[in-house]
C-alpha cells in the first residue's frame, strides 16, 4: 500500500528546536548544509517523511536514519523493506510511503521547455508533446515530467533512466510502454500550478491516497 502526503514548505519552523528533534543528528547536519529556499524545503520535506512513517508504519524506530545506497537512492536503515521518496518544488513538500519501492515527484508549471525534452525525454514522448497544442503541450510537459522523474526514483539507477523509457499520458491511468513494469499515477492536486507523479514498482498497484496536511506538530 503506498501513502501520499503533501505539506506547504512554509508550514514549518526550521529553527523550532521541538520540529528539530524529531529528525536524525546526520539529517540535521545535511539540512543545514544547505541555503536559500532549498533549506526550508528539505527540511519541511524531511519532517513529513517522519510524520508519514509515524502515521503508516508506527513501529519503524525514530528518529529514522536514512542512508544511500551505490546509486544515490535513500533508504530506512533500520527497515530497508519501507520504501519512501520525497520532492519539493517551490512552495509545496511531499512524500511517499509504501510497501513497495516507490517514486514521488511534483513540478510548478511554469513554460514548456523543449530543449528538456529533446534531450531527456523518450523520442516517442517528444513527438507525442509536438502533436499537441501549446496550451495541450505546456501541461502534458509537466505531466510527464514529474511522471518520469517518479519513475526513475523508484527504480533508483540514476537520471540516465529518462530516454531508456517511454510513458504513454494519452490512456488512464498513464501506462509505460517502452522499460520495466509498474504503475503510475497523477493524483489530483490542490494547488493547479503544480503537477504530481507517482510510480510505483507493483504491476496494478492501488491509486495512492493523497492526504495534505496543514501542519506538522512538535511531539
Amino acid at each position: 500500500m503506498t501513502h501520499l502526503f503533501a505539506l506547504s514548505a512554509a508550514a514549518t519552523d526550521i529553527i523550532s528546536i521541538s520540529l528539530r528533534s524529531r529528525l536524525s543528528a546526520a539529517r540535521l547536519t545535511y539540512i543545514d548544509s544547505l541555503h536559500g529556499a532549498s533549506r526550508q524545503q528539505s527540511f519541511t520535506a524531511s519532517l513529513l517523511l517522519d510524520e508519514a512513517v509515524r502515521r503508516c508504519f508506527p513501529s519503524v524506530p525514530r528518529p529514522l536514519d536514512i542512508a544511500a545506497n551505490e546509486n544515490g537512492k535513500p533508504y530506512l536503515t533500520a527497515v530497508p523493506a519501507v520504501h519512501f521518496s520525497l520532492s519539493h518544488s517551490a512552495a509545496w513538500a511531499v512524500c511517499a510511503v509504501s510497501d513497495h519501492p516507490v517514486g514521488v515527484d511534483i513540478q510548478q508549471c511554469r513554460s514548456f521547455k523543449p530543449n528538456i525534452a529533446d534531450r531527456f525525454f523518450h523520442p516517442d514522448e517528444v513527438r507525442y508533446l509536438s502533436s499537441l497544442s501549446p496550451a495541450e503541450r505546456e501541461n502534458a510537459f509537466y505531466t510527464l515530467w514529474a511522471l518520469k522523474e517518479s519513475y526513475v526514483k523508484a527504480d533508483g539507477r540514476g537520471l540516465r533512466l529518462l530516454r531508456q523509457f517511454c510513458v504513454d499520458i494519452a490512456c488512464q491511468p498513464p501506462a509505460i510502454t517502452v522499460g520495466a513494469p509498474g504503475s503510475l499515477f497523477v493524483p489530483d492536486f490542490p494547488d493547479p500550478a503544480y503537477r504530481l507523479g507517482v510510480c510505483v514498482r507493483e504491476t496494478g498497484a492501488e491509486a495512492p491516497k493523497l492526504t495534505v496536511l496543514r501542519n506538522i506538530s512538535a511531539e
